[in-house]
């Protein structure tokens, strides 16, 4: 039996403000995101575990799982699933806040900051060869403008919350 072609309107791509930028946009980070991940792939550590980690490092090594979530800009749920898989490859322990029992703490282990030392330059290197496609300025810019996108996106969340 022939399949039957449907009419599908035409999508006027420059008719919504940044949809064309927003498809680029999403477009580079999921290809910048699984060349990170096959980068890190030998490492048996992923990007947001990488992140993670970083997360907490530049934090000093404890965190609540609140300020992770809030740091990496995702869900709770999300962080306690990702948690959940860390804490079982042995690279963060979990523990009560002794100032506020409902907070739960999220510490790196010695085997976390050995797995951060030895994929954290691999992710660096990975990310040097692909952001050298920009220029010094036009990596700034980047910088700026998605530093604005991510302001104007939480603003929007914080409004609906």
């Amino acid at each position: 039996m022939a399949q039957r072609r449907m009419r599908v309107p035409p999508i006027d791509m420059k008719a919504v403000r940044g949809l064309p930028e927003w498809i680029s946009l999403y477009q580079a980070y999921n290809a910048v995101f699984k060349a990170n991940e096959q980068a890190l792939l030998s490492h048996g550590i992923t990007v947001p575990q990488l992140h993670l980690l970083s997360v907490l490092v530049s934090a000093g090594g404890i965190l609540p799982s609140t300020r992770i979530a809030r740091s990496m800009v995702k869900e709770a749920q999300t962080i306690t699933g990702l948690v959940d898989r860390m804490e079982a490859a042995g690279w963060l322990a979990r523990q009560g806040d002794p100032k506020d029992r409902r907070k739960t703490l999220v510490s790196l282990t010695k085997a976390g900051i050995k797995k951060f030392q030895e994929a954290f330059p691999v992710g660096n290197q990975a990310g040097a060869e692909i952001f050298a496609a920009l220029s010094d300025k036009e990596l700034a810019d980047l910088r700026v403008a998605a530093d604005k996108l991510r302001e104007a996106a939480l603003s929007r969340l914080a409004a609906r919350q």
